[in-house]
């Protein structure tokens, strides 16, 4: 499996019945995963957060109205606020990771 694609129930199904070996009848895993993602979408959609051990966070957060530009109407507007999936991931992770950043190698600063 490519993890750099996008993942759907389809594809975690295939990835879920290789790594049991297919002991399970693939409809009930399918089931089971359906099942799964039901209650996590209701959950998001209620404002509750899904955490997930020793990864991180993750919620459905409202974002603030926008003031822009049209160009076609040629004046200042504001954007509707929207409703944005955000994670936060964990500390141990977001530490280790800020460890092995190397700022001089990151950013070119002249």
């Amino acid at each position: 499996m490519n993890w750099s694609d996008n993942i759907n129930k389809r594809r975690f199904w295939r990835y879920v019945n290789k790594k049991i070996n297919r002991l399970i009848n693939h409809a009930h895993v399918l089931s089971v995963i359906s099942i799964l993602f039901e209650e996590m979408l209701k959950d998001l959609k209620d404002g509750k957060e899904i955490k997930i051990n020793n990864l991180g966070i993750i919620s459905l957060q409202n974002t603030k109205p926008r003031i822009y530009y049209n160009v076609r109407f040629q004046k200042l507007m504001q954007s509707d606020s929207h409703r944005v999936l955000r994670f936060k991931l964990a500390s141990p992770i977001r530490k280790k990771l800020r460890s092995l950043l190397d700022f001089d190698k990151t950013f070119f600063v002249t």
